[in-house]
């Protein structure tokens, strides 16, 4: 086991039924948390809502294998207040390569058989992919490598005939330089792999782009997008109001688990700033346009299975997408509760392990929210 430099987590747990020693000091908490069956999953870079995630799923009964990925970083301890007696069977760091993190979560799991592998975190997207293919178990694959890349995004949308932004993106100046010179301004530019709204800067002339640029290559993103691979993104600032759909997926059908408007106004400086999210009815005039556009965005990046958060902006030429997060919606999951009430008792995290675990629970969820909504509510940030 120590050839693989296998980091169990916490060293306090429950006898295991193997009979293999453990400590016996556990929290009668925590000991309610582990999950008891012979399946594990295995959760990359599980923080913010992926802890809400892997929580559902040891209440399920499920065991946890964490792989943590070199890019995590500060992530790594963003757990919610909720999660916080969450313990997980045995955690691994990512190995020199996919084939040796395999191997080492697949000891790591033992005796027990690694059933799925879900995302927890936005810097463990890519890695996600390659594992779970590797492992054998339902995976959208790495035929596109690098889903993050938000350049790549608008590229594949507008290869499938739909909406996409104007952009130029490149780790070299002199690349996006034409494209500073001619697009109307504003313009936005950002990191090609982030988080929210993080390195985002709406900028209203050619220097200002130009130092925001030198500024994101210059500087280390928390989020990847970091070292040999660093690149920045230009793209036409997109008027309009801007909307979110969750959903999660399951060989290719697309289930709608949410929809939000954005309340983002400038404040301290900076053009884009939360200060909330108001639900919108699925079959409102907005609901019937962005939710079939974010499938078709789905379908363009080949994402067939698991959680998805897509923003889309509605423009007066139609939806046109911002950047699609192949992962949970964020915010720690606070808005669980809130959506649990207006869905009638389901959320994208519990159809999340639906659809990795449970199947026929999955496909007995409405196709998307119901209309009206069961409750009221709106998240406050």
């Amino acid at each position: 086991m120590d050839s693989f430099a296998i980091r169990k987590a916490r060293q306090m747990r429950p006898p295991r039924n193997d009979g293999a020693a453990r400590g016996d000091d556990e929290s009668s908490v925590a000991q309610k948390v582990i999950g008891q069956g012979d399946k594990i999953i295995v959760m990359v870079d599980p923080y913010s809502t992926g802890c809400v995630v892997a929580q559902e799923a040891l209440k399920r009964g499920y065991k946890l294998v964490v792989v943590w990925t070199n890019g995590v970083g500060e992530n790594k301890t963003h757990i919610p207040t909720s999660c916080s007696d969450i313990h997980y069977y045995a955690e691994v760091n990512e190995k020199a390569s996919v084939t040796e993190t395999a191997i080492a979560a697949t000891e790591a799991a033992r005796p027990f058989k690694i059933v799925a592998c879900i995302c927890g975190g936005e810097s463990g997207v890519a890695f996600c992919d390659a594992l779970s293919e590797k492992l054998g178990v339902l995976t959208n694959g790495t035929d596109i490598p690098k889903r993050r890349d938000k350049k790549l995004q608008q590229e594949l949308i507008k290869a499938a005939g739909l909406r996409s932004v104007r952009q130029a993106g490149s780790g070299k100046f002199e690349d996006v330089e034409e494209f500073l010179r001619s697009e109307r301004y504003p313009v936005v530019v950002k990191p090609v792999e982030s988080a929210g709204s993080d390195g985002v800067k709406l900028c209203h002339s050619f220097e200002e782009a130009k130092e925001h640029f030198h500024l994101l290559m210059n500087s280390q993103q928390r989020v990847g997008g970091s070292g040999a691979h660093a690149a920045v993104l230009c793209q036409e600032f997109l008027r309009g109001k801007e909307y979110v759909v969750d959903h999660v997926s399951l060989n290719g059908v697309h289930k709608t688990t949410m929809c939000w408007v954005y309340d983002k106004r400038p404040a301290n400086g900076s053009a884009f700033v939360y200060f909330g999210l108001q639900p919108v009815d699925s079959e409102s005039e907005e609901g019937k346009i962005i939710i079939p556009y974010i499938r078709g965005v789905l379908d363009a990046m080949g994402i067939k299975h698991g959680p998805t958060h897509g923003e889309v902006m509605m423009t007066p030429d139609g939806p046109c997408l911002v950047e699609m997060n192949c992962r949970a919606h964020g915010g720690d999951g606070n808005w669980v509760p809130m959506v649990r009430g207006l869905n009638g008792g389901y959320t994208q995290v519990s159809a999340t392990i639906d659809a990795y675990m449970e199947p026929e629970r999955f496909h007995a969820l409405p196709d998307k929210t119901p209309s009206p909504f069961k409750a009221a509510g709106q998240e406050c940030c």
